[in-house]
Formats: C-alpha cells, structure tokens, sequence
C-alpha cells in the first residue's frame, strides 16, 4: 500500500493566518461598532405585544409566563415558567440587534434603534 504523508505547506499556513486574522477584525468590529438600543419590543406568537423605550424602568408580566424588566438601559427576563429558564439566564441586553428569545412560550424580546422596523412589524 501507498502511504501518503500530506505536508503543510507554507501556503497553508498563511492562508490559515490570513482567515483567522480575518475574523478577528470582524468579531472586534462587532463588538464596538454595535450602536445603543433605543426601543424594547417584545413579540408573542410572531406578533408586537408590546413596545418600550429602553430609558424607562418597568417591569411588564406577559400573561403570566414571564416578567419583563427594563431597568437603567437594560433588559432581561424573571420569573420565567419555561422548563429550561434558559431565558433568565440569558442576562441583561442593551445593544441594537441583541435578542431574549423564550421558545416554549414562544416569546421574543428584541432591541432595536431609532426608527428601525423588521420583517415581523412591517
């Protein structure tokens, strides 16, 4: 039998170098690009059940399935009735894009910017 013995060439390990290096600028970049949520809205069901500015401190119960808790520019969830509680250990979100997702209870907590819209809200 022939044994073959793949080398690494030098090549490979720049172009190995050159994607990591890659995706590390785009990780930073994510990272202190991302901008400061302005609104918290929270769909239930595919559909807005609700609608905050993130500078108001409230704490909202979504049919008894969860409490909601906008506190000092941040978001999470208490109290959650879903078997895993993976949405309570989410922790709190405050940045444009980031999201609390609840899937038994089918319930998503997403931060937007000014004057965003989605596919969901039209």
């Amino acid at each position: 039998m022939d044994d073959k013995i793949l080398k690494i060439r030098k090549s490979d390990i720049l172009l190995t170098a050159a994607i990591f290096v890659f995706c590390a600028v785009a990780a930073a970049l994510m990272l202190f690009l991302r901008s400061e949520g302005e609104t918290v809205r929270i769909y239930r069901n595919g559909e807005l059940f609700a609608e905050y500015a993130l500078a108001e401190d409230i704490s909202v119960n979504i049919d008894g399935l969860m409490d909601v808790v906008i506190k000092n520019g941040n978001v999470h969830v208490e109290n959650s009735v879903c078997p895993s509680g993976a949405c309570e250990h989410t922790g709190s979100i405050n940045k444009k894009g980031e999201s609390i997702i609840c899937l038994p209870n089918k319930i998503l907590i997403k931060i937007d910017g000014r004057g965003e819209t989605d596919a969901i809200s039209g």
